[in-house]
């Protein structure tokens, strides 16, 4: 799976989410901070992160990222793609 496949299966968790909000998916940039605009607070963004992981059968280092890394589509596309990738 690569980053862009990443990103749309995370739009598509978020969509539920984003629907309750009144926003779409493509309403959410991949650049958007998704805990400081309010799309996530901390406990769903764990939730959201620990779902993928199980999904793609990886786990994040979060030692090695920085909070931008974990709180935008790019950031996490990156992220669990380079995962899948070692």
């Amino acid at each position: 799976m690569n980053e862009q496949e990443i990103r749309a299966a995370i739009r598509t968790r978020l969509a539920p989410r984003l629907a309750e909000m009144g926003l779409s998916q493509e309403d959410v940039s991949d650049g958007m901070n998704l805990t400081q605009t309010g799309v996530l607070d901390s406990f769903a963004l764990m939730e959201l992160l620990s779902q993928v992981e199980q999904e793609l059968g990886t786990e994040l280092d979060f030692d090695t990222l920085t909070p931008e890394e974990f709180t935008s589509l790019r950031g996490l596309g990156a992220a669990f793609a380079k995962a899948l990738a070692t």
